[in-house]
């Protein structure tokens, strides 16, 4: 992947806010499980501005998780050089992609040149000295580079998750669902029972349980609920029943006046029943669907649409309070940027 340039053909001028909506819709498909559409949304942010971090940040994660790690490779490379991002999150992240590449040379060779200039943090001293060790064993030719010494290897950590930036924690978590977890299930359900823990990693981390089977029953506690889950008998959670009527109305509200405005909220909705997932949003389908649009609607200044829906929150004792929760749920939404 490289940088677009217009030399010789005049600038092209942008919608305003494209990039903004580009890079939002992005992310948005990424917590929501849609990797292909995210990278796509994202390529298009990136092609508009190369060296915006948030931008390249999260088309990165994008990328690493639909294994494009080349062009994941290319981009960090260019953070690194041109000096874009927080330095050491984004030389975690380049580390990881070149583990996943088997290119365990220039690991070796990166972190040396770390410590020889002695850049190093020094609360990232252990965890670089563990992946030096690791990928030099392998180059010497010590241990087969296999997905099962990997797992031996990793599981002499004593965290997986603490300490890690939340870009390399998102990292992490979509690797362990296609990794044996069972020498990480102590601190994967000590991070669920943590309310101070982030709820869209928390998601994450339990929706890992539930695609590995794991049929213990396990506390979670998150955004000031608790609960006793089995994570294997939790639903997907957009086949929820609660999920799939409020989408319902959703679409009844939306779907016919403005199906570009319905997308918006639909895909709102998705974030916000992810980031409270395994709970959900304790109001009438009805009630909670014309608040996502009636917000929406106000996003987009859809002023007529606007207008309509205002009665409708008017007439609903708990939109006042499904409002504020909708906002509490944006402010924290998404850790990746």
């Amino acid at each position: 992947m490289k940088k677009k340039h217009n030399e010789g053909k005049g600038k092209i001028v942008q919608f305003p806010g494209l990039k903004e909506k580009l890079l939002e819709k992005g992310v948005q498909a990424l917590e929501s499980g849609d990797i292909q559409e995210s990278a796509d949304l994202l390529t298009q942010a990136y092609e508009i501005d190369p060296e915006n971090p948030d931008i390249n940040t999260a088309l990165i994660l994008a990328l690493y998780e639909n294994k494009q790690y080349d062009d994941a490779k290319v981009i960090c490379r260019e953070m690194l050089l041109e000096g874009i991002g927080e330095y050491f999150e984004v030389v975690d992240m380049y580390l990881m992609i070149l583990i996943q590449l088997h290119q365990h040379q220039d690991v070796v060779d990166t972190i040396h040149a770390l410590f020889d200039e002695k850049e190093v943090p020094f609360d990232k001293e252990e965890h670089f000295k563990k992946l030096l060790h690791f990928s030099e064993r392998i180059v010497e030719g010590n241990e087969p580079d296999t997905q099962a010494r990997q797992d031996r290897e990793e599981a002499q950590e004593t965290s997986i998750l603490k300490d890690k930036s939340l870009e390399e924690q998102t990292m992490i978590a979509a690797q362990l669902v296609h990794r044996n977890v069972r020498p990480y299930l102590a601190e994967l359900q000590a991070y669920l029972n943590d309310g101070e823990s982030h709820p869209f990693l928390q998601s994450m981390v339990l929706n890992v349980l539930r695609e590995h089977g794991f049929d213990k029953e396990i506390p979670v506690n998150k955004l000031n609920e608790e609960a006793m889950i089995i994570p294997s008998e939790l639903p997907d959670v957009f086949e929820t029943d609660k999920f799939i009527s409020v989408s319902e109305e959703l679409e009844d509200l939306l779907a016919q006046r403005n199906p570009s405005l319905f997308q918006h909220a639909l895909e709102l909705v998705k974030r916000h029943f992810f980031i409270m997932y395994p709970f959900d949003i304790q109001a009438d389908p009805v009630n909670t669907a014309v608040v996502y649009a009636s917000y929406t609607a106000e996003m987009f200044a859809d002023t007529i649409l606007g207008e309509e829906l205002k009665g409708k929150m008017e007439e609903c004792g708990e939109c006042r309070y499904l409002l504020e929760q909708l906002h509490e749920l944006e402010r924290i939404s998404s850790p990746i940027i």
